[in-house]
Formats: structure tokens, sequence, C-alpha cells
């Protein structure tokens, strides 16, 4: 898959907290009628939609952030009462060029993706030192009591383990932005260890008071 092949107008999930990454995977539990549409209305074209944050800094409950993810459906089911179960899974980011005005219910923005042509070739392969980072995950795990297979965690590619840690760990809003404006996805592993510092310090403090 190249950019060019890319949808340049998409339909958009915002949703604050979660975060899609190039080649990372995100579930979803779709139940609201304008977000069944949308899923009926990719599954009709592209099967694929952008997920990306509102900006809750700028006062305004519709504004988005500038950078979100475009996701491609690869798993869909319908439950007995009428929601869609699915799976994404990341391809590129994009920058937000302008929303597009639409009859249908659900949110379309025209998005670039120049930026990100990178997005299609790492794997997260020789970017930082998989020791170091792991004990960074275990000491940041620890101190916030969340529980994973640690045996899984030490042994799974480094690909899945970068995105599935930034889509898991509980950062804020901004912090998530953080992770996924990286200019280049090498620079994303960096950053989540700089997060997980930042937490410790703010624990380390809080126990102090």
């Amino acid at each position: 898959m190249s950019i060019d092949n890319l949808p340049k107008i998409i339909p958009i999930f915002p949703l604050n907290g979660a975060l899609l990454l190039p080649q990372g995977n995100l579930p979803l539990n779709i139940f609201e009628p304008r977000y069944l549409s949308m899923i009926d209305y990719a599954m009709k074209n592209e099967k694929m939609i952008g997920m990306i944050q509102k900006n809750n800094k700028s006062g305004e409950n519709d504004e988005l952030y500038s950078t979100g993810c475009l996701g491609k459906i690869n798993q869909y089911s319908e439950t007995n009462d009428g929601r869609y179960l699915i799976n994404l899974i990341g391809v590129t980011r994009f920058k937000f060029v302008q929303e597009i005005n639409t009859e249908e219910k659900f949110r379309k923005l025209e998005v670039n993706y120049l930026d990100f042509k990178e997005d299609f070739n790492n794997n997260f392969e020789n970017c930082f030192d998989k020791e170091i980072f792991l004990n960074e995950v275990k000491n940041y795990l620890q101190k916030n009591k969340i529980e994973v297979d640690w045996q899984l965690m030490q042994n799974v590619d480094n690909t899945l383990l970068i995105t599935t840690l930034a889509s898991i760990c509980p950062f804020t809003i901004a912090e998530k932005q953080m992770i996924i404006e990286c200019p280049n996805t090498d620079d994303i592993p960096q950053t989540l260890l700089n997060l997980f510092k930042m937490s410790d310090q703010s624990i380390e403090s809080k126990s102090a008071n």
C-alpha cells in the first residue's frame, strides 16, 4: 500500500484516549447510531476510518487535534443487540486539512499523509534498546498497578510491544497526542520512555507529600 492509493477524504471517529498507531491494533465496540452509519459507509467503500482525538484545550467541544491515524477494518461482526465489534489495524498517520460538509450523520475530513511516508516502513527493530526499555516498562506497570502477562511482553516483537503499550497505558489525552505527533515512528519508543519516567516522578512526588 502507498500514499497514492489512500483516500483523501475519510470518515472519522473522534474518540479521546483511543490511540491507534501504524501497524497497531484497536478493537472497538460501536453502538451509537451515527457511528454505526459510519461503519456501514466504510464497509461499502475502502473499509477505512480515521481515529482522532478532540482538542479539549480549545474550549470547543468539536475541535480536533491536527494529527490522527488512518485505520483499516480487518475484523467485523454484528451482535444480537445491534452493535458492531470491529478491529482496526493502523495504516498511517495523517494531518487534518479541513472538515468536509456532508449530509451523513458522521464527520468527514480531508487529510494529507505526506508528513508520514516512513510510517509504511518502520518496524521498531533498531531504534531502541529493548532491555533498557523493558526495565522501564516493568517499573512503570508495577508502580501503576497494571497487570500484564510479563513473559508474553518480553517475547512479542517490537512493533506489537510499542503499539500495544502506547494504546493500553493510562496516559492523558495530551500525552497520547504527544505520541502520535512524533515526527518519526522511530521517536515513539523514546517518547514512551519519557512518559514512563514522568509518571514515576509524579508518583514519587505524591508519596513524598
